[in-house]
């Protein structure tokens, strides 16, 4: 039997994107996915060459048997290719008056960086490409609107940004803005990402409409809508290239079930090496500038800014993007060493896995360390912190869990989101939710009066019901110490799942293991080092300097292994690994045969013994009807009975 109907609807639609800082390998991991299947060891290792000493490389054998034979090419969409087709629409000569403004050059100087912000030579290359370039705009002009677009429409857009054309001029754009840094067109797209988002206008950064948030993504919706209309006989599968605004995220994950947020991650040290490649003399320290502003972010107040650090914890998938050669050299050590971790795919190995989950839901069971950090996950959504949400476990050396926390204030006291800060204005209400040192210290009381009273009078009606909390530690830090983490009110959820063991009486957790959902800041990491932590699991690095200052000092045999996590979390873990059927069932019915016990066998040839013995018996029955009836006519007539002999 055939048994791809059942699983169509989760085969014919998949939407992945892809986000990461610059250098994490999300360009090549997009390319991967664009060509499906291929036979190419380098990133697609055959499970002989691994052996079978561990059942991490059974499950790899399953996964690339099944991706060998269904592992189709995803069509890329690529965000920069968007951001240029705004470029377009908006015309030549707004493009040139953008790069030669007063607004670029502060954008830039902003950032602090030594790169020169002067484009006057790209300017003068751009003008060759002016004619092309006004073609392309009035086609632009006719495919990119807000208006709700026809099948007719969507296909026309399709048509315009896989045109010959546009991905020529794409291409030379790109050559130009970065001929004499990569650091200018990489900031000058950053910039106009921001602008897009916040007001709708590639070049007007002082405006701000909420109403624009979506004005890229819903580009990439109508396309994705085209191609999913064109793609009639056959499954649609389609990677993005790359998110890096959390909004955006939620946006496709709102409106698609099917849609995957694939983090891919380096070491520092590895995207390190990858950026010392790409990037030489002064840019190294430009290009370590823009990494930081995409990675953190901004205020909260600027959410059209890329957020790369909030998209990774959103993410659905992780990818730590190891090479083979790097995946058989920790191998190696881990066998060597004798270490009790779970094997190391690299990043081609991860794909199969994942690309396969997608299609087959359940056809292997998670990892240890991805049943471990799931529970992290979970955890952390306890946290009663308003600025970020975090998530710990901790096992023994054996992936047995011991304890696991969240940030949070002590046991007894009220956390941020429960309070009000109304009650603390107008001293009404709920005061025990608040410390005697809030309650009565003047300056304190004063910041607060200040950042919040005047504010919730004039935005009554847009809080529709919000309760508005208020955050202590950015509070206190407005007027006293600046950045202080000490004035924290919450305990670190690593810190929280520590003393989880201690209060109830747990056993010890030498050699053990943690897994956070972010990772472990100084504080935290010296007791994790202090207790004989042996792995550490982390999803997002925590600046500071908690892996270099603590966790590989002292002797060597002591520090914590620091290990990148990779597997699914959060829904993607259920949605990934819950079968649609039992894998026994399943292949029962592609064989159209079920493997019977022996008694069950002994039941039904007694079953069948028992109908042909009914039937024998209805037989006897019949003949002796017939037996009877023969001899009742013989008795009336004996004469007719002796002619017959």
């Amino acid at each position: 039997m055939d048994l791809s109907n059942i699983y169509s609807l989760r085969k014919n639609f998949t939407i992945v994107a892809l986000t990461g800082r610059t250098g994490s390998g999300c360009t090549e991991f997009a390319e991967s996915l664009s060509k499906g299947f291929v036979d190419n060891i380098d990133i697609y290792p055959k499970p002989v060459s691994f052996g079978y000493d561990h059942n991490v490389y059974r499950k790899y054998r399953i996964i690339y048997n099944y991706a060998y034979k269904n592992f189709q090419p995803f069509e890329i969409i690529n965000y920069r290719d968007i951001l240029y087709a705004f470029i377009l629409k908006s015309g030549y000569r707004r493009f040139i008056s953008f790069l030669d403004s007063i607004s670029l050059k502060e954008e830039f100087k902003k950032s602090n960086f030594k790169v020169k912000t002067n484009f006057r030579n790209e300017i003068e290359k751009l003008s060759k490409l002016e004619e092309r370039f006004d073609i392309l705009t009035a086609e632009a002009e006719d495919v990119i609107t807000d208006k709700t677009k026809s099948n007719d429409d969507l296909e026309k857009l399709y048509i315009f940004i896989k045109s010959p054309n546009f991905k020529k001029t794409c291409i030379e754009l790109s050559d130009i803005l970065q001929s004499e840094s990569i650091i200018k067109r990489n900031k000058t797209l950053q910039i106009i990402s921001n602008n897009l988002r916040k007001s709708g206008d590639p070049y007007n950064e002082t405006a701000i409409d909420s109403n624009s948030i979506f004005i890229i993504a819903e580009v990439i919706n109508d396309l994705i809508k085209s191609i999913r209309k064109r793609n009639v006989e056959k499954d649609t599968k389609i990677v993005i290239d790359t998110l890096r605004n959390p909004l955006e995220i939620m946006f496709f994950r709102q409106r698609f079930s099917a849609f995957y947020t694939f983090a891919i991650h380096r070491t520092d040290d590895s995207r390190e090496r990858e950026i010392n490649l790409r990037f030489k003399g002064k840019e190294k320290k430009d290009i370590a500038i823009l990494l930081d502003e995409e990675h953190s972010g901004a205020k909260s107040a600027e959410f059209y800014k890329q957020n790369v650090s909030q998209c990774i914890q959103n993410a659905d998938i992780h990818i730590a993007f190891i090479t083979k050669a790097d995946a058989k050299d920790m191998n190696t050590k881990r066998i060597q060493k004798k270490e009790i971790v779970t094997p190391y795919y690299s990043w081609g190995m991860q794909l199969l896995k994942y690309v396969t989950l997608i299609d087959h839901p359940g056809i292997i069971t998670p990892s240890a360390e991805e049943r471990c950090m799931q529970l992290a996950y979970t955890a952390k959504y306890n946290s009663g912190c308003i600025s970020r949400q975090v998530g710990a476990a901790i096992t023994d050396e054996f992936y047995s869990m011991k304890a696991i926390g969240w940030n949070h204030t002590p046991e007894g006291q009220v956390p941020c989101s429960l309070r009000n800060a109304e009650d603390l204005i107008y001293m009404k209400n709920d005061k025990a939710a608040f410390t005697p040192f809030e309650r009565k210290e003047k300056k304190f009381r004063e910041a607060l009066n200040y950042n919040y009273q005047n504010c919730i009078n004039q935005s009554r009606e847009l809080l529709k019901g919000r309760n508005v909390s208020y955050c202590f530690k950015s509070l206190i830090n407005s007027y006293s110490d600046g950045k202080n983490q000490v004035h924290t009110r919450s305990l670190h959820a690593e810190e929280s799942a520590f003393l989880q063991i201690s209060k109830f009486g747990g056993i010890g957790i030498k050699n053990g293991k943690l897994f956070t959902t972010a990772s472990p800041c100084e504080l935290c990491s010296k007791k994790a080092y202090q207790l004989g932590i042996k792995v550490i699991y982390y999803i997002d690095p925590y600046p500071g300097i908690s892996k270099s200052h603590i966790l590989e000092a002292g002797r060597k045999e002591r520090n914590p292994k620091i290990r990148l996590f990779e597997g699914a979390i959060g829904n993607a873990y259920h949605w990934l690994y819950e079968p649609i059927m039992t894998y026994k069932d399943e292949l029962s019915l592609i064989f159209d045969f079920e493997i019977k016990d022996l008694t069950k066998q002994y039941q039904e040839k007694n079953n069948i013994l028992n109908i042909e013995n009914q039937m024998l018996e209805s037989k006897v029955k019949k003949l002796e009807l017939k037996i009877k009836k023969f001899e009742s006519t013989n008795k009336k007539d004996p004469m007719k009975f002796k002619n017959k002999i």
